[in-house]
């Protein structure tokens, strides 16, 4: 999403509002979570006339938790100090999470200057806040544990407990949710020939029996890139006419391989070009006649021939090998053999700050996204195409990119300015570690770079510290995020990487 002229639209948005936001002032960077707050769950009386840089009382915190995160809410802060009050969200966001909050694992590492401030009862709560992005420090490298809480300070973090229940029961949804079957399929290129494994994984909790109506288990299409049929596994094929019934335990598999000799239908070896290979496992449940979602049993894999005999490497698998990881990831030694030559000649042009250069890597239908610290938004993130990429240091308009961690004011920048502070901060052509689908710097905000890209290679430039008084808590990383498009590597997402507060 991107913001033009995000002053003028900011000050409309205050006027708008100015019945209860009046007493903050114009500007205050904590306005748009009172304003968020205030639209999703109505607490605009509550911010009225308040000064959103004044302490809070104990009944406002009270009543805010009441109309955002728990009507039901009966509890009272110790005091309304920093360390209290987050201690009180943390034990909120465990009881509505269904977790023990003293049985969740915590870093091992020194966060905060401060640290020693921070009274033993809380400093359990305080870490895991930091993790789950409900709260960070109050100025860079300390927490300021005794301080009270402001009005500005509250919406924020309300606002992120908000964010961290709803993502941390979205996450129980999905693994409640997980039981289904998942069809896996990987491919390779050996001795003239295309050999496929796939595999049918069983998610349940239990056992689950398959019944196959013959002794074809299994039906394997190809098609090119006009969409006509080129191979057809069962095609001349006879198959015995007798039930056959398998038992898969939770968390295992049944395997099946089938290979393609490059020739069509009518005998000739095809050329190069797209291909499409669908693969449908043909069975049904035993178990009490239940309704199976056919896309269960079902994966398409495609490909491009050219690339696959020029290479002759086939390891872009969805499934379980020994070239991509349980997830489905592409390994790092296949993903730097991919990658290499095509991130060395674009490094050195965003070093370069060559806007026409580096547009020639970018994909010609998603663009590339700027992330400005590790956590991508698909929704707030911004977005250049690649024109607007060639005229990116060039534009003077100002652009929202997100907020400053630590501290939630506004990143509003121009593309030139983002550079030099989220892209280009540090020499990085020379960074003395580069990761290939390895993660390589040790922040803790939450990873999620894997799943907004589409099967990615992501190539992290890593300085793990400047100076050695900061025993690595200066350290620094670019990721440059690449996804596949008509058999080329295209560049999706510049994500920026720092130690935060």
């Amino acid at each position: 999403m991107r913001y033009k002229k995000l002053t003028i639209i900011m000050i409309m948005l205050i006027l708008i509002n100015s019945a209860f936001v009046a007493a903050a002032g114009v500007g205050h960077w904590a306005e748009v979570y009172v304003e968020i707050l205030s639209e999703n769950h109505g607490v605009e009386n509550l911010f009225r006339n308040k000064d959103l840089n004044q302490p809070i009382t104990v009944e406002n915190f009270q009543e805010l938790v009441r109309l955002v995160l728990a009507e039901d809410y009966n509890g009272r802060p110790a005091a309304v100090s920093r360390e209290a009050l987050v201690h009180e969200l943390v034990t909120i966001w465990a009881d509505i999470t269904g977790q023990d909050l003293y049985r969740i694992p915590v870093i091992k590492m020194l966060i905060y200057e401060d640290t020693a401030e921070i009274e033993p009862e809380y400093y359990h709560s305080i870490v895991i806040a930091y993790m789950q992005g409900i709260a960070r420090g109050k100025e860079r490298g300390k927490f300021r544990p005794a301080d009270e809480l402001s009005y500005g300070e509250l919406a924020t973090i309300i606002y992120n407990t908000d964010l961290a229940i709803k993502r941390e029961l979205k996450l129980k949804e999905q693994k409640a949710s997980a039981g289904r079957f998942e069809t896996r399929a990987s491919y390779e290129f050996k001795d003239g020939k295309i050999i496929f494994d796939f595999e049918l994984v069983n998610n349940f909790p239990v056992a689950k029996e398959l019944q196959f109506g013959s002794g074809q288990q299994f039906e394997v299409v190809i098609t090119d890139e006009r969409g006509e049929e080129v191979y057809r596994f069962s095609d001349g094929k006879f198959f015995t006419m007798a039930l056959i019934y398998k038992t898969i335990q939770s968390g295992e598999t049944l395997k099946w391989q089938d290979s393609w000799d490059l020739t069509n239908k009518d005998g000739e070896k095809v050329t190069a070009g797209e291909y499409q290979v669908e693969i449908i496992i043909l069975a049904n449940p035993v178990d009490g006649g239940e309704e199976l979602d056919r896309s269960q049993l079902r994966t398409v894999i495609k490909f491009n021939l050219n690339e696959i005999v020029k290479t002759d490497i086939l390891e872009l698998s969805f499934g379980d090998n020994n070239q991509a990881n349980e997830q489905g990831i592409i390994s790092p030694e296949l993903a730097r053999e991919l990658i290499e030559e095509i991130t060395e000649e674009l490094i050195q042009a965003i070093k370069n700050r060559d806007g026409e250069k580096i547009a020639e890597f970018v994909h010609p239908v998603k663009g590339v996204r700027f992330t400005p610290y590790t956590y991508v938004s698909p929704e707030g993130d911004v977005v250049f195409s690649r024109e607007e990429m060639k005229n990116f240091f060039a534009d003077t308009d100002l652009y929202l990119w997100g907020y400053y961690d630590g501290i939630g004011s506004e990143i509003q920048l121009t593309p030139a300015e983002y550079y030099e502070e989220f892209i280009y901060s540090a020499d990085f052509i020379n960074a003395p570690e580069v990761g290939y689908n390895k993660v390589l710097s040790s922040g803790n905000m939450l990873e999620n770079q894997f799943d907004v890209y589409d099967n990615p290679i992501i190539v992290e430039y890593y300085f793990p510290g400047f100076n050695p008084e900061y025993d690595g808590m200066d350290w620094r990383s670019l990721r440059l995020v690449f996804e596949e498009y008509e058999g080329n590597w295209k560049l999706t997402g510049i994500i920026h990487n720092q130690w935060t507060i």
